[in-house]
């Protein structure tokens, strides 16, 4: 039973019936075959056998038994208060591992009324008496429901961890036991933002389930999946949603089909505008749902609806489902982060701006507060896509305003979706470092796919993911900055140019002393038409052609450069006059040399997350110590990197075999200026293990945690790792990113290919002259002034 091989379970019991004599076992024997019979889908055999062990069941403790099982049956056809008072009746008769199976169903039954309180003390209860029985297989299912519990009141690194520790114990009882661990980390890793993670072992276990012929059970995880699906496949989400109903509703379980009901509508909802017909349906289930005690989805049904009633303008009937679906601080960040969207909506279509505003903002907040108990970048990225339909609404509405500081505002709470969260430093994790080394091994001779080689570095990537997913956060969140603030920190010299995408059309934001100004740039296809071929072009200006080639290549490059200035520089120019410019991109802009656009070429430019983050960390301080490295098989690298530190007295120099993961990560510590000459890499599938290629494997951005002080400024003379990988709402996660997040104030790096010769012309440059004082934005600037190289300035280049 435990492994979920249960026609096995089945033909043992049924055995162990024919031998037995003593009634009390006897009771026991049926219960247990109850329980089986309604994990394969037969709910009227497991009736029977309930009603059989009542007549046998003579004694205080078997009938609590009986009143345990009857409770899982009738919660599994939604009769919650039935099940509930049984429960009751049951649980103070019994006494150990009896006591705690019963602890467990009850639990579930608060799970499902999202009563996550009196569900951990339920499973916490019951893994004490597991554990003080020996029971390993019990402890680790009831540390699993805890986790369940920890996940629906939004303890998210809690869950994880419990969930990952409980799995340890249970996965290797069968394939079955090991899809039902999954099935809950899927969700878990949905709210983390974790979706392709998150798909791959939900549909594995529905397929275990499948195979093993447990239709109750494949029911309950094709409405997981369907959940999981709603947002990156909503047709497949309605698919598997209405499968599983059919399923669910063939097995007697109304409980689960309702739910499977209500992720179908959600995913119709993102497939159609919803009508009238639509919203009716929403309500006959919501009501359906509320009458089995089944609140939490129905509210979440009642709040989207909500949303969708306001599309349809009957903004009656959405105020008496708000009303009905009204949360509070007990309520999941789910269904508080829709309250906020829907009441908005309704401000909106009222025409009422500023309490929109308000209603936006306070579900920002709310995702702030939440982000903040992560200490994993990666995860703080991940769910900042559940505050997408909030920043994108606010953004909207700012641009329609046309007022600079709305925009402004807008601006920096969409980009800091996740880099307003205060970050904090890990402890050092041996394991992690363990699992990390091995990793880069792996990664030098690049194991072909499918190879055991292979799946060890896939297997070990995920388990490097998820040690970090478990750091604690600050809890501490930042203050988005005040206009004016910016305006007295900008000065006469400094421009602040935020681009701002609506997904539909471009705008800039220019923020001078004397200005403040939003201009529109176009509508993004254009845009999005040069863009995507430019990083075909820059690489291939890179590499070495004979001349005519050559010349060809980079006039391509120039010719689609001139095109993107046009749209993108020359509107912002009367401006920003001779300025220097601190530019917030789009996410579609994030891979873009700005040094290189025609206006810009010569002009320092830093590229900061936010502004708000460029005034905190504004000021990079000359550096006295400096470490540079040299990675392998660069031509110059070696020659960048001495030429480079004779600038800087005492400088560290490693190079060769000298030059590995550990050894430049001991050099960064505490120096204030690190330079890698290096090739780069950078992972789309897994932007944390973009890095730079050392003399024992890559560098990756996960090292970074391993550093207790972060050099101020970090030059990294690597082709790719100045890209980005895109997520929800601007979010971008790659290696620059993990270094600012770390705590440097400053990165130059490119997101394209480099010509070795450039790099190391360049950037010896760049050091003379910052050895003599000037900032690295400006030297950059000054350094390529008759040669824009795709270098770019990120963070606080002054």
């Amino acid at each position: 039973m435990d492994a979920g091989r249960f026609r096995t379970a089945l033909r043992l019991l049924a055995t162990a019936l024919e031998r037995n004599t003593e009634p009390d076992l006897a009771v026991r024997i049926m219960l247990n075959l109850s329980h089986v019979e309604s994990a394969l889908g037969d709910r009227l055999a497991a009736l029977r056998w309930c009603d059989e062990a009542a007549r046998l069941a003579d004694t205080p403790p078997t009938r609590a038994l009986v009143h345990s099982q009857r409770a899982t049956l009738h919660l599994n056809n939604g009769d919650a208060e039935r099940a509930a008072a049984l429960y009751d009746l049951a649980v103070p008769a019994l006494t150990g591992s009896a006591r705690a199976n019963a602890l467990m169903n009850r639990g579930v039954l608060h799970l499902q009324q999202w009563r996550n309180d009196l569900a951990r003390r339920d499973f916490q209860e019951a893994a004490r008496l597991y554990d003080a029985g020996a029971d390993e297989t019990g402890w680790a299912q009831a540390m699993h429901n805890d986790g369940y519990a920890a996940l629906q009141a939004g303890e998210l690194v809690v869950a994880l961890e419990a969930m990952d520790t409980a799995r340890g114990h249970l996965a290797d009882l069968s394939p079955v036991a090991a899809a039902v661990c999954d099935q809950d980390i899927a969700e878990a890793l949905l709210a983390a933002g974790q979706t392709r993670e998150a798909v791959g072992l939900i549909l594995g276990a529905a397929r275990v389930f499948a195979q093993s012929r447990l239709r109750q059970h494949q029911g309950e995880c094709e409405a997981t999946a369907a959940r999981v699906l709603l947002f990156s496949d909503p047709r497949r989400a309605r698919r598997l949603a209405r499968q599983a109903a059919r399923r669910l509703r063939g097995t007697g379980s109304e409980w689960w089909a309702l739910r499977a009901d209500t992720v179908a509508l959600a995913a119709e909802a993102s497939l159609f505008t919803p009508d009238k017909a639509w919203l009716d349906r929403a309500d006959e289930t919501s009501r359906a749902l509320r009458q089995l005690g089944l609140d939490h989805p129905a509210q979440l049904l009642d709040l989207l609806a909500a949303r969708q009633a306001v599309t349809t303008g009957d903004l009656n009937r959405a105020t008496a489902l708000l009303r009905r679906g009204r949360t509070t601080e007990r309520d999941s960040l789910t269904e508080r982060l829709l309250e906020s969207v829907a009441l908005a909506a309704r401000s909106l279509a009222r025409g009422r701006r500023r309490q929109a505003l308000a209603d936006l903002r306070r579900g920002l907040d709310l995702l702030h507060h939440w982000q903040s108990t992560f200490g994993s970048l990666d995860l703080a990225s991940g769910v900042a896509g559940s505050g997408r339909a909030l920043a994108l609404t606010g953004i909207r509405v700012a641009l329609a305003s046309q007022d600079p500081a709305l925009v402004f505002e807008w601006s920096e709470r969409t980009r800091e979706l996740s880099s307003r969260v205060v970050p904090v430093r890990p402890p050092h994790d041996p394991e992690l470092a363990a699992d990390l080394s091995r990793i880069r091994r792996l990664t030098i001779t690049e194991p072909e796919e499918g190879s055991p080689e292979a799946d060890e570095l896939s297997r070990l990537r995920g388990r490097v993911r998820h040690r970090v997913w478990l750091s604690r956060g600050s809890g501490q969140i930042g203050e988005v900055v005040e206009p004016s603030d910016l305006v007295s920190s900008l000065g006469a010299e400094d421009a602040l140019v935020s681009y701002v995408w609506d997904r539909r059309r471009l705008h800039a934001l220019v923020i001078t002393d004397d200005t403040r100004v939003v201009i529109e740039l176009g509508p993004q296809e254009p845009l999005v038409e040069r863009l995507a071929g430019l990083q075909a072009d820059l690489d291939m200006a890179a590499s070495r052609w004979n001349p005519a080639l050559a010349n060809a290549v980079r006039a391509s490059r120039d010719r689609r450069l001139t095109e993107l200035a046009t749209m993108l520089v020359d509107p912002v120019l009367s401006s920003v006059g001779d300025r220097r410019l601190v530019i917030t991109p789009a996410g579609l802009l994030s891979g873009l040399p700005w040094s290189m656009l025609p206006g810009f070429i010569g002009r320092p430019v830093t590229v900061p997350v936010t502004a708000t983050r460029w005034l905190a960390t504004r000021g990079v301080p000359v550096p006295h110590e400096a470490a540079f490295v040299a990675g392998p098989d660069v031509a110059r690298a070696i020659e960048e990197v001495k030429q480079s530190a004779a600038r800087w007295p005492g400088a560290v120099t490693l190079t060769d075999d000298a030059a590995t993961v550990a050894a430049t990560l001991h050099a960064a510590d505490g120096a204030d200026l690190l330079h890698v000459s290096a090739h780069g890499r950078h992972a789309v599938e897994n932007p944390l293990f973009s890095g730079v290629l050392l003399a024992d494997g890559p560098l990756f951005g996960y090292d970074l945690d391993r550093l207790a002080q972060v050099p101020d400024v970090v030059i990294l003379s690597a082709c790719e790792v100045g890209r980005s990988t895109q997520r929800w709402a601007e979010e971008s996660l790659g290696m620059v990113n993990a270094w600012l997040h770390a705590g440097a104030r400053c990165v130059i790096a490119s997101p394209a290919a480099v010509a070795d010769d450039e790099a190391c012309e360049v950037l010896q440059d760049v050091h003379r002259l910052m050895a003599g004082g000037t900032p690295p934005g400006v030297a950059l600037a000054e350094a390529t002034a008759d040669r824009p190289t795709s270098f770019v300035c990120f963070g606080a280049g002054w």
